[in-house]
């Protein structure tokens, strides 16, 4: 007998303890440019509405992909709400 399972690890439905809880960041990814004289530093802005392993888990990418620094400031649910685009 062959089982499929048709949900997945990211449609299944997360359990309700506090480790996945959303949490609301505003997040600043600062990498150097080398070829500036100034070493001029790129910073891009995201924001995130996840539990906070997943939080952690962007946070360790951005290294991963080469920032220099990551930077997260703690919003609210509005706050996150406000900065999404709105329908016409």
């Amino acid at each position: 007998t062959k089982v499929i399972l048709h949900q997945t690890q990211r449609h299944r439905r997360r359990s309700t303890n506090m480790s996945n809880k959303l949490c609301y960041y505003r997040c600043y990814v600062t990498k150097m440019v080398p070829e500036s004289i100034n070493f001029f530093e790129d910073t891009e802005e995201y924001g995130y509405g996840l539990p906070w392993q997943d939080v952690l888990e962007a946070v360790e990418q951005h290294y991963r992909d080469g920032a220099d620094a990551v930077e997260l400031e703690m919003i609210t649910e509005d706050e996150f709400n406000d900065r999404l685009p709105k329908p016409y």
